[in-house]
């Protein structure tokens, strides 16, 4: 999904005008909101910019069209006609296979197929579709057991860090699962997480906040970063 960019102008139509000639847009199809309407202030003195946020108005509807087409041209072909369920509200925008029968071969071992399957799904959006957009596919609740076994994870290697007193390392893994891990831990007071690696799979790193053990994790997060 496109963010909002900043634009400042003498007023707030004159902001709202750069923004329309930026996207190359009418008015009607930019959703803006005024951040200041600006001051001219007293004979020049004290004047302030009118600033503004604007993006492209998304079509909704139009996106949930295409993933919908997008999805099931690659699942009919290996299971026939299916309902999925689409929340373009969320992102990633959220779809759900709803075929119970079928889902273990959706998902696949270890949830190789499901993975494969979202990231071909991406690519052909990234062609297709002129804004950002990410699509995370879901069937037979593989998702919320996925989320549910990262976070019996994230607590085990935290109370192995605090244990051991040296840090402890998932393996890579994507942006979304992540975030699972820094929010499992973060009201675990003796415990720090940072993400480290290069790419869009990064290791996150769960360190023992102990000051009597801060040689071992910076030996230890050194060994990781290297």
């Amino acid at each position: 999904m496109s963010e909002m960019r900043e634009f400042e102008g003498k007023s707030v139509d004159a902001a709202i005008e750069d923004a329309c000639a930026h996207f190359g847009k009418e008015r009607d199809a930019l959703e803006v909101e005024i951040l200041d309407g600006g001051s001219s202030g007293i004979f020049g003195l004290g004047s302030r910019k009118a600033r503004v946020q604007a993006k492209p108005r998304q079509n909704l509807g139009q996106l949930e069209g295409l993933i919908r087409d997008v999805v099931s041209q690659i699942l009919t072909p290996i299971i026939g006609e299916t309902e999925l369920k689409i929340d373009v509200q969320q992102d990633p925008v959220t779809v759900e296979i709803q075929d119970q029968d079928n889902s273990g071969l959706i998902i696949g071992r270890d949830g190789k197929t499901i993975s494969s399957l979202q990231y071909l799904v991406n690519r052909i959006l990234a062609k297709r579709w002129p804004e950002r957009v990410r699509v995370q596919l879901d069937a037979g609740d593989y998702r919320e057991r996925q989320t549910e076994n990262l976070r019996k994870t994230a607590l085990f290697l935290s109370r192995k860090a605090k244990d051991s007193g040296r840090v402890q390392s998932t393996r890579p893994m994507s942006s979304y699962h992540r975030r699972v891990v820094h929010m499992a831990l973060q009201n675990e007071q003796d415990i720090n997480t940072r993400s480290k690696g290069d790419g869009p799979m990064k290791r996150v790193l769960i360190m023992p906040k102990r000051d009597r053990k801060r040689s071992n994790d910076n030996a230890a997060a050194q060994q990781y970063e290297s």
